[in-house]
C-alpha cells in the first residue's frame, strides 16, 4: 500500500516589505488622527483674541437638550432714524460663567452694557455655539 499523505497547503508568507508597508501606515493613520484631535482641541483650549463689545443685549437664553449652555444677542451699532436711535449690527455669544449669566439675565432690556470676551479659534459643541465666550459684564453709565 502507498503512503497517503494529507494534502496540506504551504502557508504563504507575506514578504518583509508588504509587512513594513502595513505597519507604516497603520502607525501614520493613526498618528494623523491623533494630530487631528489633538489640534482641534487646543484650537478650542487657547485663546485667539480678547476685548470688550458694548450695546444692548437683545436675545438671552438657556438651551441644549444634554449640554446645556447660554447664548446670547447683543445689540451693537446703531442708526438715527428721525428722533430714535435703532441698534442695528448684532453679535452672537456665548457665556460659560453661571453667575455672569445671571447678572445678564436680571438685567433690564434698555440699559447699556459692556461685555468683555475672550476669541477662542474654534468652538467646542459642548461649550456654546460661538467661539466668543462672554467672562465679565458692566453696565454702562446712564447718558
Amino acid at each position: 500500500m502507498e503512503d497517503i499523505k494529507p494534502a496540506v497547503t504551504p502557508v504563504q508568507k507575506t514578504s518583509w516589505g508588504k509587512r513594513f508597508l502595513r505597519k507604516f501606515f497603520l502607525f501614520a493613520a493613526i498618528a494623523f488622527i491623533l494630530y487631528i484631535g489633538i489640534s482641534y482641541l487646543l484650537a478650542a483650549v487657547l485663546v485667539y483674541s480678547s476685548g470688550d463689545r458694548i450695546g444692548y443685549i437683545y436675545k438671552f437664553l438657556h438651551k441644549g437638550y444634554i449640554f446645556k449652555t447660554n447664548e446670547g444677542i447683543l445689540k451693537t451699532g446703531f442708526v438715527n432714524i428721525g428722533n430714535t436711535t435703532t441698534p442695528n449690527e448684532e453679535w452672537n455669544f456665548s457665556v460659560a460663567d453661571d453667575s455672569v449669566a445671571s447678572q445678564i439675565t436680571h438685567l433690564d432690556q434698555r440699559v447699556a452694557v459692556k461685555l468683555y470676551y475672550k476669541e477662542y479659534y474654534t468652538k467646542l459643541f459642548f461649550r456654546g455655539d460661538t467661539k466668543y465666550f462672554v467672562y465679565k459684564m458692566e453696565k454702562m453709565p446712564n447718558q
